[in-house]
């Protein structure tokens, strides 16, 4: 075979995300109001018991959009109980900033996502946190999470001294058997779902 009909392999593996991203905005897209209120009440519950159960008291989160799995309603319960959470800002060199949640009602940012108002911290701050909640497109059985491109958590997760443990925040859909790792990649703690959570064996070597 000529090298100019030689498999990329990067290439190979930007493809398969597209695929894969494509394919969970269409069943996030067909999702029905009903179907994502009822889907955010399950994760909540269910970020509430992770929380609950590691102690956290400084973790991180997100304003979901429309289509994305919805923490609002552990939002609010981390409020009410005294649990801080730091928000994240999009900035233009697509690294992150974070916020803490209640400094101001939330404004469209840089990519038409809700994002916090109020005194920023730097990219590094979610190292001091107790546990890291993160929306993702899609996480396999090894860990991969898939975002959407842009690179941002990617960015952020790999410039952290020390990596609280991750969580990665999906509807059980976007649970699938494997992912193109890219060398990048950071792989996650875990999964959380409405239907549950996930923990992924440590790997080695």
């Amino acid at each position: 075979m000529s090298a100019s009909l030689t498999p990329d392999p990067l290439t190979a593996r930007a493809a398969a995300k597209r695929r894969v991203r494509a394919a969970v905005r269409a069943h996030r897209t067909a999702r029905s109001a009903a179907a994502r209120a009822s889907a955010a009440a399950a994760l909540s519950a269910q970020l509430i018991a992770l929380v609950e159960a590691s102690g956290a008291r400084r973790v991180t989160c997100y304003l979901a959009t429309q289509e994305e799995p919805d923490p609002s309603g552990f939002l609010a319960w981390a409020a009410e109980h005294g649990v801080e959470v730091l928000l994240p800002v999009s900035l233009a060199d697509r690294t992150l900033a974070w916020v803490r949640a209640g400094e101001g009602a939330p404004v469209p940012g840089r990519h038409g996502i809700l994002e916090p108002v109020g005194p920023r911290l730097p990219a590094s701050a979610a190292g001091s946190a107790d546990l890291l909640l993160i929306p993702a497109c899609a996480v396999d059985r090894a860990g991969t999470r898939l975002g959407w491109g842009l690179g941002y958590y990617d960015r952020c997760l790999a410039g952290l001294a020390q990596r609280p443990p991750v969580y990665a925040v999906v509807f059980a859909e976007d649970r699938v058997a494997g992912l193109p790792r890219d060398p990048h990649d950071v792989p996650v703690t875990g999964v959380v779902t409405p239907a549950g959570i996930g923990r992924f064996p440590a790997e080695t070597g």
